[in-house]
């Protein structure tokens, strides 16, 4: 009876056995399965960690790309220039002290293109509020500071390949040939212009510009129209027509007023009075000037060659109406070692000419003059000029105090 019972025990350990192995068996497969999976996580973990770092990187190589994209594009809309010249003069007039002055011109300005429609100019230049005709700044003042105007600061549009719309203080909208003094080079006249280029050679310009604001009575100004043509052969022809308004019987403040135009002694409103008591120096004429200009460019054996013509005549008046100016100039002077050579002569009425245009160096600035100017330029390195300059002219020649001037300019210039 007490066999039985060990031998049943036995039995049914051994019975037992497969099971126990078996579960044995499972649990250590789930444990490898965990492990398997725990090894996968942290491996896919780690690549994430490393799509994130990748990301990051890239996203800051995308912004940096995005700025320097935004900083090309904006450098690519905005061009700065400027230019810096000293300048040795010597002024003899008959009847005056002889004088010698140094003088500094410095300019400084950009444009940009706003859009492919739109852009603006604008420029800043050494000499006075009231200079219209010069950026002259003389030396020798007790080392004062000089002053910093705006010179430029215009709107251009433009909804066509030959059509421009430009608004503000600008350069001439109308063609000048050569070096003619005319017009002064450095009048930037204020108000609007329109300018348009046509097939074969066409084109032609209108303008509108204010002369005096001041609120009390009609406002000085002058409008005009330019038609020319430009062949391929290097010759442009042009026609304009300036007709000023509310000039006639007014005063206006420029330096160098009334520079030549005939006048009267008037009151402050320009009634005529006895020039004892005079306050103002007021037109006697009005001006609507005819211009015609021509101008050949070419060749002279290997040299640039560049001929000339420019005249004024005042249709308003019946005298001391009429302006030319010829002239030629042989080479240029653009690269480093080059040279120019050019001579021109001119001769202006009293009335031929709006006085706040005429040249301000030829002839002292007035109209009433005539005579020569000799010039001649050489480049010593690339963006220097070396330049002189003659004038040998005659001035107020309509009245009968006529006198001799002679002005010599040497310039040392540099741009950018």
């Amino acid at each position: 009876m007490h066999t039985m019972v060990p031998r049943a025990a036995v039995l049914a350990l051994v019975g037992l056995c497969p099971v126990v192995t078996a579960a044995a068996s499972e649990e250590e497969s789930l444990r490898s399965q965990l492990a398997a999976l725990i090894e996968r996580v942290e491996r896919l973990e780690q690549q994430l960690a490393e799509a994130e770092t990748t990301n990051e990187r890239q996203s800051d190589q995308l912004a940096q790309a995005a700025a320097a994209s935004r900083g090309a594009s904006w450098a690519e809309k905005v061009r700065f220039s400027g230019d810096l010249r000293y300048r040795h003069e010597m002024i003899d007039e008959e009847g005056r002290q002889e004088r010698q002055r140094q003088r500094i011109r410095a300019r400084f300005g950009l444009t940009a293109a706003v859009s492919d429609e739109l852009s603006l100019g604008l420029r800043v230049a050494t000499g006075g509020v009231s200079e219209n005709r010069s950026t002259n700044a003389t030396l020798g003042d007790a080392n004062a500071r000089k002053d910093l105007e705006l010179d430029l600061g215009y709107l251009t549009w433009k909804p066509r390949a030959d059509l421009s719309l430009t608004l503000g203080k600008q350069g001439y909208p109308w063609f000048r040939p050569g070096s003619s003094f005319l017009y002064d080079s450095d009048s930037n006249p204020e108000g609007m212009a329109l300018a348009w280029s046509g097939a074969g050679g066409v084109f032609a310009s209108a303008w509108g510009f204010w002369l005096s604001e001041s609120g009390t009575a009609a406002e000085g100004n002058v409008s005009g129209l330019q038609v020319g043509w430009q062949s391929r052969s290097g010759l442009t022809v042009a026609a304009s027509f300036h007709d000023y308004a509310a000039i006639q019987g007014r005063s206006l403040s420029f330096s160098g007023y009334p520079a030549g135009n005939t006048t009267y002694a008037g009151d402050r409103l320009c009634r005529p009075v006895a020039a004892e008591v005079a306050v103002a120096r007021c037109y006697s004429d009005d001006y609507e000037i005819l211009g015609l200009a021509v101008q050949y460019e070419g060749q002279l054996g290997q040299l640039p060659l560049q001929l000339w013509a420019d005249s004024v005549q005042n249709l308003a008046v019946d005298e001391l109406g009429t302006g030319y100016n010829v002239g030629a100039r042989l080479g240029r002077a653009s690269s480093p070692g080059s040279w120019e050579l050019s001579l021109a002569y001119q001769d202006v009425e009293a009335d031929a000419q709006w006085g706040g245009f005429i040249d301000s160096d030829f002839a002292g600035g007035d109209t009433q003059g005539r005579g020569w100017r000799l010039q001649g330029g050489w480049v010593p390195a690339r963006n220097a000029l070396l330049q002189v300059t003659w004038f040998d002219n005659a001035r107020a020649v309509d009245l009968p105090q006529e006198r001799d001037y002679q002005r010599l300019q040497l310039d040392f210039s540099m741009k950018f």
